[in-house]
């Protein structure tokens, strides 16, 4: 099985972990390409990552594609997150794991912004 697992930075506010929450669930429902998707935060929030990751590998997934949901590469995504990565690889040795760019490095990303900007204004 495959899963997909959403990394984001975290919030004190409800309804900034409730829209993650939402996004994750559509992609799940527009999503053949995973049996699974969840989300994580990494400061102020929970899940954390190491139970969202415990909890894809209870559920039976053998690969797991990490998704930085950052717009731009700053701590987390320069020092956080490959730590991370190596104490999922330690933890979960049998397990594949992919770590995506952060979001916002994705070559679709001038395309995406103008579309919005495009349907919005």
């Amino acid at each position: 099985m495959k899963a997909l697992l959403l990394i984001v930075h975290g919030s004190r506010k409800a309804s900034s972990t409730t829209e993650i929450a939402h996004l994750s669930r559509a992609i799940a429902q527009q999503s053949a390409d995973f049996n699974h998707v969840r989300h994580c935060f990494l400061e102020l929030a929970q899940p954390k990552p190491a139970s969202s990751i415990h909890e894809l590998v209870a559920l039976g997934c053998e690969h797991i594609v990490l998704l930085p949901y950052f717009l731009a590469q700053g701590f987390h995504v320069a020092q956080d997150l490959p730590k991370l990565l190596q104490q999922a690889q330690q933890d979960h040795p049998q397990i594949t794991f992919d770590m995506l760019e952060h979001f916002g490095a994705a070559q679709q990303m001038p395309n995406w912004v103008l579309e919005y900007v495009k349907t919005h204004h």
